[in-house]
């Protein structure tokens, strides 16, 4: 049974260019809920003396070793070279015809020929096996030493994903009767740490195998629930926990674990039918980045307008100069008019617009950097109205982007579940 791991992570990349290592932090997270303990956690870069050094101390200690990285093509792709330099010395890599039938799907699905330098990821060293990935062309690798079982992955997150739940998880041997551990997340956008702290009351407070913390990223509070004891005891534990927070945090709570703001947003259109477009100024095209950023978003959304100068406010939204001369572009006057003319031209039942002062200079005694405009347009033949917020958000010029995208999807999710319209949002002037 596999009680003890190390995850190896593999490339220049995560030692020089200041890339974020984000895969072994998902693994240890993973092995953490079928309690395998993750003993260490190690970035080595392309050099195959150090890869193989660092494969032979990591085996020792351990039942399970897991690499991410340096399985590609090209000569600073070294994972497998290393790995049989620990496992087979002194024999060449033996070519697998299974990995060459993968190399060649993926070349007729391309429709082009295999580049010769790809008959590298055909390769493995004699005592290991490949696992497949329908995800890309680097296929893993699995195998053992002195004891300790051996799975090499891909480093691209989504490749490595795929194959560690589908293909490495069910070849570890667990104890099915030991605890497991548990985690989920709730996630709310548009109150306060404190205030969310604060909603949660007693239900924050530490109990015996389960754990709930606060943390905030992006704007996003997240409450993380920990909970540890046998499965079916454990799963309805949490399901109870986190139907609990999300209870207490309505109606600024959206949703669970991996879904974020714009995909829930975008449920929400597809279930009733809505459609959407948007109006940006200061945010630049960052809200329809969001907004495409959740699969299906050409089911509801149906395009936008980037209006960063006065005169294309006019030309493309019909934003009349003289609103422009009399209030400025960062008005509620120009927000609503904005709104109105993505509706107009669109077709669309729903429109958001956004215009502001994200700095650092274009600021005034009357408009801080930070002041921003949301105006949400609703068709006639869906309530026919469009309305604005004004807003004050902290920070530099991305986190005030940043934040008045999100606040403008919280604002339409509060719309299409029919929350208050004076729900205050954090940030609200």
């Amino acid at each position: 049974m596999i009680k003890s791991a190390a995850i190896l992570s593999i490339g220049d990349e995560l030692i020089t260019s200041g890339a974020i290592e984000s895969n072994s932090v998902w693994l240890a997270d993973q092995l953490e809920t079928r309690t395998v303990r993750t003993l260490e956690r190690r970035v080595v870069g392309d050099d195959r003396a150090a890869i193989a050094r660092a494969i032979r101390q990591l085996t020792r200690g351990c039942d399970l070793l897991l690499l991410t990285g340096g399985l590609g093509p090209t000569h600073d792709d070294l994972t497998r070279a290393a790995l049989g330099d620990v496992l087979t010395p002194d024999r060449p890599l033996a070519t697998d015809p299974v990995a060459l039938r993968h190399l060649d799907r993926f070349a007729r699905a391309g429709r082009g020929p295999m580049p010769q330098s790809n008959l590298v990821q055909a390769l493995r060293p004699e005592s290991m096996r490949m696992l497949a990935n329908p995800l890309g062309t680097a296929m893993g690798l699995a195998g053992r030493h002195r004891g300790c079982m051996i799975f090499a992955m891909p480093g691209p997150p989504r490749e490595m994903r795929r194959m560690f739940s589908r293909t490495v998880l069910p070849a570890m041997p667990l104890d099915p009767q030991k605890p497991v551990v548990l985690t989920a997340g709730v996630h709310a956008f548009g109150l306060s740490e404190a205030n969310a702290a604060e909603r949660l009351g007693s239900l924050a407070e530490p109990a015996e195998n389960q754990r709930l913390g606060i943390t905030v990223s992006g704007s996003i509070v997240t409450a993380r629930v920990r909970v540890q004891g046998l499965r079916p005891d454990a799963e309805q534990r949490i399901q109870r926990i986190t139907a609990a927070v999300f209870d207490r945090w309505q109606p600024y709570a959206y949703g669970r674990d991996d879904e974020s703001l714009s995909q829930v947003v975008g449920t929400l259109l597809t279930e009733s039918g809505g459609t959407l477009a948007t109006a940006e100024s200061v945010t630049g095209g960052l809200l329809a980045a969001l907004i495409v950023d959740a699969p299906g978003a050409s089911r509801y959304y149906l395009g936008g307008w980037v209006t960063y100068s006065d005169e294309l406010k006019s030309a493309a939204l019909g934003v009349a100069a003289a609103i422009l001369n009399e209030h400025g572009a960062v008005s509620e006057a120009v927000v609503c008019a904005m709104a109105r003319g993505a509706l107009a031209s669109s077709g669309a039942e729903y429109s958001l617009a956004i215009t502001g002062v994200a700095g650092p200079t274009g600021d005034s005694d009357a408009k801080p950097v930070g002041t921003v405009f949301i105006g949400l347009g609703v068709r006639e033949a869906s309530g026919g109205e469009v309305k604005s917020r004004r807003f004050r958000f902290p920070g530099d010029r991305g986190m005030i982007r940043d934040r008045a995208a999100k606040t403008a999807l919280q604002t339409l999710r509060f719309a299409l579940t029919d929350v208050d319209r004076a729900t205050p949002l954090l940030g609200e002037a």
